[in-house]
């Protein structure tokens, strides 16, 4: 008798240790404690932007498709135009109707590996802390603007690369879209 007890009990703590743990591929990539802004609405993104100074070190959470990204002594920086943040953290951020005059810049401090090569339209969920802004060019022929900065601590990038981001077929109809997440040193 009491070693069925003893074995009910073992497993029943195995079952709720289960329980409360998230299984592998569906936990979130930020935890929600942490009360980062997130950004899922233009006019959101617009107010950060334009008063960067008033969430100066504050986490934040964003998505965008890359634009450009240069490498730099400490790691690189990112040319990112702004996505709406998806409903969970573990879907890919999705090209919509949005302006496409919405950019921000990603500074990612680490080792310069070939893993981090990311290429024009990669989509990216990014938690970090706003940094300010920085004047950058978005395109070629324009005059430099004033963006806005973040720190980031961890990047969850989903492979995408050059592909059509107004294509109407499913994507169902393709082989699942290579993602990694990184996190700054």
């Amino acid at each position: 008798m009491r070693k069925g007890i003893l074995v009910l009990g073992v497993l029943g703590l195995m079952g709720l240790q289960n329980g409360c743990t998230t299984p592998p591929g569906s936990a979130v990539l930020f935890p929600e404690d942490k009360g980062a802004k997130i950004v899922k609405r233009s006019s959101q993104f617009d107010e950060l932007a334009a008063n960067s100074e008033k969430y100066l070190a504050q986490e934040t959470k964003l998505a965008g498709a890359v634009v450009s990204i240069d490498p730099t002594d400490e790691g690189y920086l990112v040319l990112t135009r702004w996505l709406p943040y998806p409903k969970q953290a573990d879907q890919m951020p999705q090209v919509g109707q949005t302006d496409d005059s919405r950019h921000f810049l990603i500074r990612f401090v680490g080792k310069r590996k070939q893993v981090f090569d990311m290429t024009h339209g990669n989509r990216l969920l990014l938690e970090g802390k706003v940094a300010g802004t920085k004047k950058a060019l978005v395109n070629v022929f324009g005059p430099k603007q004033n963006l806005l900065y973040v720190n980031a601590t961890c990047v969850k990038i989903w492979e995408t690369g050059e592909a059509d981001d107004s294509s109407s077929q499913s994507d169902s109809e393709y082989a699942p879209t290579r993602q990694r997440t990184l996190c700054a040193d």
